[in-house]
């Protein structure tokens, strides 16, 4: 895309990402040659975290808690989302989706011109090769490789498969632009291995130091790998990425509240999590102040702000067993700031989902607990998803969700083997264990599409809570082109048709 092509491989700017305690200061680049060139390590190492800073990209943006989000577009139109918000309540929850409007093209437009940037950084650092360490050179270029690899998946997840540029010598020669259509799924696959590649992974290191904690590491490109291949179902490479995740030393968390703990961070079971600090420079995390009702007073004090506004739908909370340790995160109950107790079933559609732990040195809005973005549960039970894909019903699966389960129960209640006699009935099972794990981490609209449910939980007039509650999708307008997230419009006509819109939409 033309536009793209000239305004995103000009111009790189670094952000400190890895360190709160590091001193890199932004420099800019607004030529791949000449004297402003990057030419020493530390300008190496400031290009590299620029492109990580393309996970934030700023105070609200994508990986973070904005109502156009990653974390929001992998859960609009799922039964464990819901808000108050006036924007959601019309297009969004109504299905009556259009091109270029909220929240459908902000990570189009985010995430297109990250793997152009990229690409560019990438072609920038092989041109230093007589200035840095080789190992140091080729560490630098995988990370980068798989942050694209990244963000190509978001891309695909949400749009299909769309035109980027991973070709180095294009970013380079920019004087002639073309417009390319669209890939293929399986041309779009192929580009997303080939940043991932055994080759690419084996020159990260299984862990970093904590002054360099939040790179990319073995296990979080091994987790792309994971959540690619989970959704071309092709399950026996699930298989093998998971158990190589598995070896390499992740653990779960005794208790489940921990793993989002300020008190715990980087603990055994996170994969990779984006570093946050208390404040407004887009490395903060603000996620509380998303999901808290106004009127929240902090149990310990502290400075509290909310918007009231992201809620797990009481049709969700009421599906989890009473028992079940992981539904305390999902708040009911709360003392506001008249010191009445609140119960917020009669006054809200749905409980607060507050897995992010208060900082005694936030803001309100501002936190400093490191923002999760894959952990070791979703391992267990994407390998468990796959054996039973692959052989049936099998004991493995079985012990796998019940480890993942047991630290959510005491006494413990495993599942029985015996109580899912096909695949089917598993398969239900393990789409299930995996709401009850992973509500509210952007992961169940693709979970929901890869089990063939999405529509019909959309669909679903009492999802909601019944007829007392306000229904998503009164109209059930949801069809099966919603899986994929329309292409902006801008872009459709800037490519004089040369790319093509997802089918299903004007």
């Amino acid at each position: 895309m033309k536009k793209y092509r000239i305004l995103f491989v000009t111009g790189v700017v670094s952000v400190l990402f890895v360190s709160c305690e590091g001193h890199l200061e932004p420099e800019i680049w607004d030529k791949l040659e000449g004297d402003s060139f990057p030419k020493t390590e530390r300008d190496a190492e400031s290009l590299v975290n620029s492109i990580y800073y393309e996970f934030r990209g700023g105070e609200w943006d994508r990986y973070n808690s904005a109502n156009d989000s990653r974390l929001v577009v992998g859960l609009l139109g799922t039964d464990e989302f819901t808000c108050h918000w006036e924007g959601y309540w019309s297009s969004p929850f109504n299905f009556t989706w259009r091109p270029d409007e909220f929240p459908f093209s902000k990570m189009y437009y985010d995430m297109l011109p990250a793997v152009t940037k990229a690409t560019s950084a990438i072609a920038q650092l092989r041109r230093m090769s007589d200035v840095i360490d080789p190992d140091l050179l080729e560490r630098y270029i995988s990370e980068i490789k798989v942050a694209r690899a990244y963000f190509m998946y978001d891309l695909y997840n949400l749009y299909g498969p769309v035109a980027v540029i991973t070709d180095e010598n294009t970013v380079i020669d920019i004087n002639d632009p073309v417009y390319e259509p669209r890939p293929t799924s399986e041309e779009m696959v192929r580009l997303i291995e080939a940043d991932l590649s055994d080759d690419v992974i084996s020159r990260l290191e299984v862990r970093y130091p904590d002054s360099e904690y939040g790179r990319l590491t073995q296990g979080a490109a091994r987790m792309c790998l994971v959540k690619l291949y989970l959704h071309e179902k092709d399950f026996p490479k699930v298989e093998e990425q998971c158990r190589k995740i598995m070896a390499l030393g992740y653990d779960l968390e005794d208790n489940y509240a921990d793993i989002w703990s300020i008190d715990n961070e980087r603990n055994e079971e996170i994969i990779w999590a984006l570093v946050c600090a208390p404040s407004p420079e887009g490395v903060a995390n603000n996620f509380r102040a998303h999901v808290l009702p106004s009127d929240w007073k902090s149990p310990n004090g502290y400075p509290a702000e909310g918007w009231n506004g992201y809620k797990v739908p009481w049709a969700y909370y009421d599906r989890f067993d009473p028992d079940d340790k992981r539904r305390e995160c999902l708040v009911r109950y709360y003392t506001n700031k008249v010191n009445q107790e609140v119960d917020a079933r009669e006054l809200y559609y749905g409980a607060i989902p507050l897995k992010y732990s208060e900082d005694p040195a936030g803001t309100g809005i501002n936190q400093g607990v490191d923002y999760v973005v894959y952990r070791y549960a979703d391992v267990l039970l994407s390998l468990a998803e796959a054996l039973n894909e692959i052989n049936g019903p099998n004991k493995e699966s079985i012990d796998l969700i019940n480890e993942v389960r047991a630290r959510a129960f005491d006494p413990d209640k495993p599942l029985s083997l015996e109580d899912y006699p096909t695949k089917e009935a598993l398969r239900d099972r393990i789409l299930d264990e995996r709401g009850f794990e992973l509500y509210f981490e952007g992961n169940r609209r693709e979970d929901l599409i890869r089990h063939g449910k999405y529509i019909e939980y959309a669909n679903d007039p009492d999802r909601m809570g019944g007829p007392d509650s306000r229904p998503i999708n009164p109209q059930q307008n949801a069809r099966p082109h919603h899986v994929l997230y329309p292409i902006p419009n801008e872009v459709i006509v800037e490519s004089g048709g040369v790319l093509k819109q997802n089918e299903g939409y004007n």
